[in-house]
């Protein structure tokens, strides 16, 4: 190839030849206003309106996402102008028959509020919510739609079984070697890749813990994991300031913290103590509390969970120091004796990154989002893909 090919243009002509204006006075018009080719001037522009403004934006419902304890969330596509639209996840909550409507009305400004302090933390780690609105007295929240799987749903066995069934035996290998196997209630992470996710979690509860916020309802289908691998915090409607708002007990019964079962006020440390929960549960493939049928059978099973952990957890698990001490100090009776918040659960000696630091030491370590986002794409589109490298 000849070198002149590529010199950069110097001429009007080479520009000409570059991008062609049907009026050479157009051409010099442009190179004047770019003058030395750096940024072009600031457009003219009228004085925008200083009253207030506002618009209707259409929303095409796609379908049904689920049912929470308060409201149901859609797909919906919501349209703007000229050929835009973007997918959003809207969150109606019905007003129950039980409810008055001043008891309905107190409860969404208090979800409002929530809304709006999350909102203010615009972390990747957390739901971005977009609007609290009213549609004929019923409120709706506005968030990001997240293409991906919730955690529940992602451990579901029935989904790796029908992959296991399809795949080319090096594929379902290289799954089962790093990713996951089937375990005895839904599938069982490998330490690596259950930590990963722990550490995302940690991440979307950091900006929370730092601003005094308890999510208050950890569990699997709170946690998505996107399809790029990514995972982020969802639903914050039972998130609260213990030092702010009125106490009232929030949340899943079967995640919560000794201390919440036992009636006392709820604080950082009780996530703490509901994402061990489902830590263990993604290293065993076990509903750890499934026989627990009241609450005092529950309350019971937590107190007596630290003096099990050796007979609950994988022996590769219990073997390793460092992951066998972060299990415990999640799940740790007392939140003295607990993380004091989900940066410390991250850093400290103890902490999840000890543990991935270690299989880097160790060479036993990968890219686990990649690997991660290459098991959802297997879930979501077939098995010709290649295991991430």
């Amino acid at each position: 190839m000849n070198s002149d090919s590529t010199r950069a243009p110097s001429s009007p002509a080479d520009f000409r030849a570059l991008d062609p204006l049907t009026d050479r006075s157009d051409f010099h018009r442009l190179l004047t206003n770019l003058g030395s080719l750096g940024e072009p001037p600031a457009p003219e522009a009228p004085p925008f309106p200083e009253a207030d403004i506002s618009w209707n934006a259409r929303y095409q419902i796609i379908r049904r996402l689920g049912q929470g304890a308060q409201g149901v969330v859609y797909l919906v596509r919501r349209e703007g102008v000229d050929g835009y639209f973007t997918n959003v996840a809207l969150k109606v909550f019905h007003r129950s028959s039980s409810w008055s409507a001043e008891r309905y009305i107190e409860e969404m400004q208090r979800v409002a509020r929530q809304a709006q302090r999350v909102s203010r933390l615009q972390h990747d780690g957390l739901l971005s919510i977009r609007d609290f609105v009213a549609i004929q007295g019923t409120r709706v929240m506005v968030m990001e739609w997240i293409d991906g799987f919730d955690l529940g749903r992602l451990l579901e066995k029935e989904r790796l079984e029908k992959l296991r069934r399809r795949l080319p035996k090096k594929l379902w290998e290289h799954l089962a070697d790093v990713i996951a196997t089937p375990g005895e209630d839904h599938c069982r992470l490998k330490p690596g890749i259950a930590v990963d996710i722990l550490r995302g979690c940690l991440s979307g509860l950091s900006p929370l813990h730092h601003n005094g916020i308890v999510h208050c309802d950890l569990k699997p289908s709170n946690i998505m994991v996107k399809n790029t691998g990514t995972k982020k915090i969802i639903d914050i409607d039972s998130s609260c300031v213990p030092d702010g708002d009125a106490p009232r007990l929030r949340g899943t019964p079967y995640y919560m913290a000794p201390e919440v079962l036992k009636g006392k006020p709820v604080e950082v440390r009780s996530d703490i103590a509901s994402l061990g929960y489902v830590l263990i549960e993604m290293l065993t493939g076990r509903k750890i509390f499934r026989d627990s049928g009241s609450v005092a059978s529950l309350l019971d099973a937590k107190l007596k969970l630290p003096s099990r952990l050796d007979q609950i957890l994988p022996a590769e698990v219990c073997k390793n120091a460092i992951l066998r001490g972060l299990v415990g100090k999640m799940v740790a009776v007392e939140p003295k004796d607990r993380f004091p918040d989900a940066d410390a659960a991250e850093l400290d000696r103890l902490g999840a990154v000890s543990f991935h630091n270690q299989l880097v030491k160790n060479d036993l370590s990968t890219e686990y989002s990649r690997e991660l986002a290459w098991w959802l794409e297997l879930l979501n589109e077939g098995p010709e893909v290649a295991p991430a490298p």
